[in-house]
């Protein structure tokens, strides 16, 4: 009797990591698009990403992780409030790609590979991630919501919401992780790398 009293929620364990891979597969897709970009689009972007930094910046590095972090958490959040467009959710991971893709091609091409990946790397492997789960948990909420309103699939939502809450929660954690780095870690060192690869003129 005790050993049926627990089912593991295999299912539903399998739907995170499908649903997490494919973002990661957009998210893959954006940098492949972004790295080939017209020179118009990439210098729209760029220039888009400057006023971005122009607003967040600041010298003190707790002001900055604070802001970076804020930003980051802002995307989230949109990305949970277009959860009911289900494929909302994954576009935005794409956009994020081709942002990110167009920006090493530019920082690459004027400091070199060596300062651009040291510019995103230290930070990214958290950042990224964090984005992908709050992009996966999203489209999973915005999925559960429309099998309810099908009546294909009334599933509790107290343990949808649940679900989705704990991911989302681990996201902002990521990402608070990840905006310390960038504002403290990230650009020591991409200063060494400068030195270390200087790029010809």
């Amino acid at each position: 009797m005790a050993r049926n009293a627990y089912q593991p929620p295999a299912p539903a364990l399998g739907v995170a990591r499908k649903l997490l891979a494919l973002m990661a597969l957009a998210y893959l897709a954006g940098v492949a698009v972004g790295l080939q970009a017209p020179r118009q689009v990439a210098e729209i972007v760029i220039e888009q990403a400057r006023e971005l930094v122009r607003r967040v910046f600041t010298t003190d590095p707790l002001e900055l992780a604070l802001r970076i972090f804020l930003n980051n958490a802002r995307v989230a959040l949109i990305t949970a409030l277009l959860s009911p467009l289900v494929v909302a959710p994954g576009l935005l991971v794409f956009i994020n790609g081709v942002v990110l893709g167009i920006a090493l091609t530019y920082a690459a091409s004027k400091l070199g590979w060596a300062v651009a990946m040291a510019s995103v790397l230290p930070h990214g492997v958290l950042e990224i991630p964090a984005l992908l789960l709050a992009a996966s948990a999203s489209t999973s909420l915005g999925l559960a919501i429309w099998r309810a309103a099908r009546g294909r699939k009334r599933e509790p939502w107290k343990k949808a919401l649940w679900g989705f809450a704990k991911t989302f929660a681990a996201s902002l954690a990521l990402f608070a992780v990840a905006a310390l780095i960038e504002a403290i870690v990230t650009p020591l060192l991409a200063s060494l790398a400068r030195h270390l690869f200087a790029h010809p003129m």
